[in-house]
């Protein structure tokens, strides 16, 4: 089943925007999740490349991603997730680093324990996924001399 008709039995939405051209697939997600994908009214791909050193609009990114995922059945993006991390560690935050990890990572593995993979890409095989699962010991192990 596509992404679309999945969307599609949750909600019918206007495929044409009011003047007649066709939705984008961001724009058609946004009707039927309710906007759940969107921060400050942009997509979030419309944030990541100009904000992505901006931690707050990283934050609220993932959590739209996070929402998305419940409304929708999309996997999320791993980008935000990958880029709160990193910036959290600049920050020597090495507790946050490791909740936003292991966060995205119990998520994913959730959410393919639940879907499966037939029809949908798995991100699990992707390098930004990837990126995640290898930056999470080295934050535990980060945590662990800052503690001490």
């Amino acid at each position: 089943m596509s992404l679309l008709s999945s969307l599609f039995k949750k909600k019918q939405p206007s495929l044409q925007k009011e003047d007649g051209s066709p939705k984008t697939s961001g724009e058609l997600i946004s009707e039927v999740t309710g906007g759940a994908n969107l921060v400050d009214g942009m997509q979030t791909w419309e944030l990541a490349e100009e904000n992505k050193n901006d931690l707050d609009t990283m934050k609220r990114c993932c959590d739209a991603e996070l929402k998305t995922m419940d409304k929708a059945g999309l996997v999320p993006a791993p980008y935000y997730f990958e880029r709160v991390a990193i910036l959290f560690r600049k920050r020597k935050d090495y507790v946050q680093e490791i909740f936003y990890c292991k966060q995205y990572i119990d998520k994913v593995e959730s959410f393919y324990s639940k879907n499966g993979t037939k029809g949908i890409a798995d991100i699990r095989k992707g390098p930004t996924f990837k990126a995640i699962v290898k930056r999470l010991p080295k934050a535990k192990e980060l945590y662990a001399k800052q503690s001490t």
